[in-house]
């Protein structure tokens, strides 16, 4: 979880959009998973823009008050990382943010294969990674957004044992997770803890 959920990244990607090519969009534009498609770039231009709304880190806001206690809570019931597939350029500028705003995790991991990681638990806003961790047997926590409200059909299809679950502020997901936790959802231990690697 990172851009889109912990952080407000999208404002400022509009912004330094803006800026590039003489518009005056706002952040309803974004309303897909491939919204740069529409604005006419392709995802390396987007990339790029996205990196730089990250060396202006100091503008970013959360994407909701309190994150600091809201982590806190997270890390209390099990091991939290903060993953993120922006390019690992982005490093410094994110853990200065997550000090800024005091987010507590325990690790920073980049990766544009979240689901290959060995986790119990996602909160991601990624209409695409829904499927994948899915299929990996693995407990998917839809942060809403714009851009994957479309999949709400495929929720329901799949959610007959409660791994595919929308959540709409991070309260909502440690409610899932301490339910998941103490066996009132499914039979699930260690949640969000990450996996030890064998051999």
């Amino acid at each position: 979880m990172f851009d889109g959920v912990t952080a407000y990244t999208t404002k400022n990607w509009i912004l330094k959009y803006n800026d590039r090519f003489g518009t005056n969009h706002s952040t309803r534009v974004i309303d897909q998973w491939g919204f740069y498609e529409p604005l006419g770039i392709t995802i390396e231009e987007c990339m790029e823009i996205f990196e730089e709304a990250w060396r202006d880190w100091n503008l970013l806001e959360p994407m909701e008050q309190d994150m600091w206690q809201k982590t806190h809570m997270l890390c209390n019931l099990g091991k939290t990382d903060i993953v993120t597939n922006a390019r690992p350029s982005a490093e410094e500028s994110i853990k200065k943010w997550l000090v800024e705003h005091n987010i507590e995790y325990n690790e920073l991991i980049f990766s544009k294969e979240k689901w290959k990681l060995d986790y119990d638990v996602y909160i991601d806003d990624s209409p695409s990674n829904l499927q994948k961790v899915f299929d990996e047997g693995k407990v998917a926590l839809i942060y809403n957004q714009p851009w994957n409200r479309h999949v709400e059909e495929f929720e329901i299809s799949l959610n007959h044992n409660g791994r595919i679950q929308r959540v709409y502020n991070l309260y909502d997901a440690i409610d899932v997770i301490r339910s998941l936790k103490y066996g009132t959802i499914g039979a699930i231990h260690g949640i969000g803890e990450k996996k030890e690697q064998s051999g």
